[in-house]
Formats: structure tokens, sequence, C-alpha cells
């Protein structure tokens, strides 16, 4: 599924390398992790189109290390994808990404999937329709694919991070946002997904954006990414029961969440239907 490889192409026949051949099945994600002095690729990975292990991703981390850094991330496919049936092969690679991600650890099965139905349904009722409402739910089903930086002993942590743990994992929105790019399609998403750790009060990340700063998607998206979190519970922390996790969210109104969105959000679950959102989220 990871590939890891050497090339030397021919520098002035760039259509006859084998990094050209690799990058040129739009259903692989082409990253390069090594350059010469000259900037040129001496190595890359290719996620394939094959099945990811449904037990969890392997990383890039695991190959790259420390020097995997976003200057080396650039997705050199060297075009867009344009045609309809080469984004199409690209969006369900990422899809079986972010699924084989969220299989690293039995709590966070289908993570994003509850993500999406909970952020569709918040936009839903904060006046989102047609495109949009389909758009922030495919953005959430795939908010969290730059994990595949990450290692996965990080993702299943049972214990505080520390502060290494921490610069690895906060790179994830920003590898999220490079993975996307070369699909013409996903560059509505691609705001959404970068700044879904981004706080209300400027505290989040990558960029420290404050307020109505964040896209409304990306503040959707958080707080539907929180609640899913604490109700399914994580190695650190048991699952939380509706109304405990509506308190937690409250408490961090206007610092870490919008507390417009968390007021749908709390309309929704008190709701009389909510027993009906719970039992059928895994429609989606």
């Amino acid at each position: 599924m990871l590939h890891f490889t050497r090339s030397e192409p021919d520098k002035g026949d760039w259509y006859g390398s084998a990094l050209w051949k690799a990058g040129n099945n739009a259903q692989n994600i082409l990253i390069p992790l090594e350059v010469d002095n000259s900037d040129y690729i001496t190595g890359y990975v290719v996620l394939d189109q094959c099945d990811f292990p449904e037990d969890g991703q392997s990383t890039l981390f695991d190959y790259a290390g420390s020097s995997f850094r976003e200057s080396r991330a650039s997705l050199t496919i060297h075009r867009e994808l344009g045609d309809p049936l080469l984004e199409q092969g690209y969006l369900i690679t990422l899809l079986k990404l972010a699924y084989s991600i969220d299989h690293c650890n039995f709590l966070s099965q289908n993570h994003a999937i509850k993500t999406a139905f909970w952020s569709r349904h918040i936009a839903e009722k904060m006046g989102f329709w047609g495109e949009a409402l389909d758009q922030i739910e495919l953005a959430s089903k795939i908010h969290d694919i730059g994990k595949v930086v990450v290692p996965k002993s990080v993702l299943t942590q049972p214990t505080k991070l520390t502060e290494d743990e921490w610069k690895i994992m906060r790179r994830h929105p920003t590898f999220g946002a490079l993975i996307m790019k070369p699909s013409a399609a996903l560059h509505p998403l691609i705001s959404a997904v970068e700044a879904h750790h981004e706080h209300y009060d400027g505290s989040g990340y990558p960029y420290g954006l404050a307020g109505e700063q964040i896209p409304i998607q990306a503040r959707i998206i958080s707080v539907a990414d929180a609640y899913a979190t604490m109700t399914e519970g994580r190695v650190y922390h048991p699952a939380s029961t509706p109304a405990a996790a509506l308190r937690e969210l409250t408490r961090c109104s206007e610092k870490q969440f919008d507390s417009a969105i968390i007021s749908v959000l709390h309309h929704m679950v008190t709701a009389a239907e909510v027993d009906d959102l719970h039992c059928v989220w895994e429609e989606i």
C-alpha cells in the first residue's frame, strides 16, 4: 500500500520517468520525501489504489521520520486531475485512506462517518442546502486525512502526548490540505479541512485564526468532531453521555467553539428526535 521508491529518471525526460508514471495514475497519491541539492526528487512514497489495511494505516512518518517537511510534500502530480473519472478515482483513494486512519483504534472506528453525520445535520439546521450541504459532509469524512503523517503509536497513545508528539499531530490539518490539492473538485473543501482545529478564541492551529476568520464549515466540523469523539470515547477517556458531551462543549463555548453552532447541536441532541439521530448516523 505504501511504497518508498528511490528514483533517478533522466532530468531531461520527465514524461518517461518512473516518477511520472507513478504519478500519472490519478488513483495514486504521490508524495516526495527526498530531494537533492537542486530540489530534484530522489525518493517518494506512492499510496496506490489498493485497499488500505483495516486495522489502521501504515504512516508516511515511518518512512520519512523527522525529515518529512511541508516543503517536500507538495504532491508533484504536476497537474490538476481535471477529468471527472480521474477526480472520482482520487476521491475514492482518499476515502479509503480516511477509513484506514479511523481503524487504527477500535474506539475511533467510523469516527469520520459520525462526524459527517453530525456536521450535515448541524449545517442543514443552519440553512445549508444542496451542494453546500454535500460539501460539508464530504469535508467531514476526510477531515483527518492528514493523519497519514502521524505515527500509529501517537494516534493510539493512551497517555498525554509529549511536546514532540504534539508537533507531529499539529501537522495533520496542513498535510490534509496538501493531499487534497491535486483534485480541483476538492478545492472548495480545503479551507474547512485545514481549519478544523482552529479555536474561536485564536488559540488553535495551524494558523491561529479566530472568530469569523475561521470558515463556518470548519467551525461546524470542529463541534461535530468534538461531540463525536467525546461520545465515542478514547483510550485515555471513557465515552461521555450526550448530556455530558454537551456540557463540555458549552464550557468551551467562545473559547474553542462557536457558541451559535453549539446551540444548534444542543437543540438537536435534546429534541425528541435525538434517539433517531443517534440510531441512524450509520446510514451516511
